[in-house]
């Protein structure tokens, strides 16, 4: 209590000395939600925005921020001694805000402060402390041309159509178009990364999902040879990792990092079904093919399916000991393929929710599957593709990739492999074997300037080496030393670009962040290309 009479002796004599250099009291500009957005968005919505936000005070919203939390009102218009949105930002009580960091920058402690005594007011020319309604953001529509990637990037999404020979990859704010392996051009998304995209079973639809992480997310609709956008969801709390679209193509499945399921419909955007059952990331999300059913897969090995029209749970399928990466209804809708970072893929008897077929597809790792024609195509982290009939007997071994796979498809015909991987390229493999070619993807000829990163080399033990001419068992020795260390090296890179590209998730505005971590996936490429050129060498001695 002493604290809050503190803050309004400060406020109070504040306002003294205003009026004391300027008696008319100058003419302020009025401080609006839309400029206190952004401030929010950077120092509160990680825990106070989502389905579970921390305290039960949402701060990605106005309405949110208006309603408060369980400790009561967060903002109370012209007071802000009252406020606690200010007080514990500013520090004048406890618990201090952020929590475990420090104090933000005074320039948004005082835009957080103003905003509170100019009324709460949403947006420029509004009343005080009200809700609107936000008007719709015109954006481009239609292919145009395709923007240039400013580097090779992993390949996070790819589809290809069940009916013609079209396939879709993510770009640069764009979905690449590519017919018969030519570059048609690009469908802008302007609401950030494309993480997702599925065509409709008919092929009519292209289906596309993403965002900014942290911050929003949408899944659109283009209609198949016009590429108009039929239809837009979005999700104003986090990025889109997983979304599909039902067979009669009235609604859409979607989740990502809130952990959080949602089914909406597209003609209005009305979310109808919330599930909360994953507790980790969602990572797959699908509709059976008769629409019945919906499946999502989370980041902890989670496998759960919900009735599409009840909402009610059909079943939690358990076996996966790490994330879910893939999900593919065989065609009948009776059976499930899962695919998962423990390296299994495991197809699931829906009648009787029991394992039907389970094996080893790729050891390191299983990223991702697809069910088409009868055959399911794999794509791993070992840098392959390989195809398999439903008892898991493999029927054809694609690859290696230059680097892990990302994504994989099937063309309509099921005579060719689609395969994205981490090192930004799209390789085209025929199913019966040859070798493959690659999708031409738009990136700038001129690369970034990047800073060098000085890497820590570990200490490990190397053979003497004497001046004299070395003998074959030495020169054997030494090549193995050198390749030993080139391998710790590279993995301490990945698993630093790994910590980096979690943290770059969780603070995308962060532009180091980004850069460090962009810098690293440079580094262990090239590093990458250095041991294998090693091992080469090591194996022809």
């Amino acid at each position: 209590m002493l604290a809050r009479f503190a803050v309004l002796a400060v406020l109070l004599l504040a306002g003294t000395v205003a009026r004391a250099d300027d008696p008319k009291g100058p003419a302020e500009a009025k401080v609006t939600y839309e400029q206190v957005k952004p401030i929010l968005a950077k120092r509160c919505n990680k825990c106070h925005a989502g389905e579970r936000p921390r305290g039960e005070l949402e701060t990605s919203t106005f309405g949110g921020i208006m309603q408060g939390g369980v400790s009561g009102k967060s903002v109370v218009a012209g007071k802000p001694a009252e406020s606690l949105l200010y007080t514990l930002t500013a520090h004048l009580e406890d618990p201090k805000m952020p929590p475990n960091s420090p104090k933000i920058p005074q320039t948004e402690i005082d835009t957080l402060r103003k905003w509170i005594e100019h009324g709460l007011i949403e947006k420029a020319g509004g009343a005080t402390a009200t809700v609107t309604q936000t008007p719709a953001v015109k954006v481009p529509d239609g292919l145009g041309a395709a923007a240039p990637l400013p580097r090779a990037t992993p390949v996070k999404a790819l589809a290809a159509s069940p009916v013609a020979p079209l396939v879709a990859v993510a770009g640069n704010k764009q979905v690449l178009v590519f017919e018969s392996g030519k570059l048609l051009g690009g469908v802008p998304f302007p609401e950030g990364e494309v993480h997702a995209l599925r065509f409709s079973r008919d092929g009519t639809v292209l289906l596309a999902a993403g965002g900014i992480g942290g911050q929003s997310g949408a899944v659109v609709g283009f209609t198949v040879g016009s590429w108009k956008r039929t239809f837009a969801v979005a999700d104003t709390t986090d990025s889109v990792l997983a979304a599909d679209l039902s067979p009669d193509k009235s609604r859409v499945v979607f989740g990502g990092p809130s952990r959080v399921v949602k089914v909406a419909t597209v003609a209005d955007a009305k979310v109808v079904h919330t599930f909360r059952k994953p507790t980790d990331w969602v990572q797959s999300t699908a509709f059976s093919p008769d629409g019945l059913l919906v499946a999502a897969g989370d980041r902890f090995g989670g496998l759960y399916l919900w009735e599409s029209k009840s909402g009610k749970e059909f079943a939690a399928l358990r076996g996966h000991t790490k994330g879910v990466t893939g999900l593919a209804f065989r065609t009948d809708g009776d059976a499930l393929a899962s695919a998962s970072d423990d390296g299994t893929v495991r197809v699931w008897n829906l009648h009787t929710g029991a394992e039907a077929a389970k094996w080893t597809a790729h050891a390191e790792g299983t990223l991702d599957v697809h069910w088409h024609s009868g055959a399911l195509a794999t794509a791993g982290r070992d840098g392959h593709v390989r195809t398999w009939d439903e008892k898991g007997k493999k029927l054809a071994d694609l690859g290696p990739a230059a680097d892990a796979v990302l994504k994989v498809a099937l063309s309509a015909d099921a005579k060719t492999a689609f395969a994205g991987d981490w090192s930004g390229a799209v390789r085209v493999w025929p199913v019966s074997g040859g070798a493959a070619s690659a999708l031409a993807l738009p990136v700038s000829a001129k690369p970034a300037a990047v800073a060098a990163i000085p890497v820590p080399v570990p200490e490990l033990p190397v053979a003497a080496v004497k001046p004299a001419a070395p003998t074959v068992g030495t020169a054997i020795e030494v090549l193995k030393a050198d390749l030993a260390r080139k391998r710790a090296t590279l993995k301490a890179i990945e698993d630093a670009a790994e910590r980096l590209k979690d943290e770059a998730a969780r603070d995308p505005k962060n532009a180091a962040l980004a850069k460090a971590y962009l810098q690293l996936c440079e580094a262990a490429l090239v590093l990458k290309a250095e041991v294998l050129a090693a091992e080469a060498k090591a194996a022809q001695k």
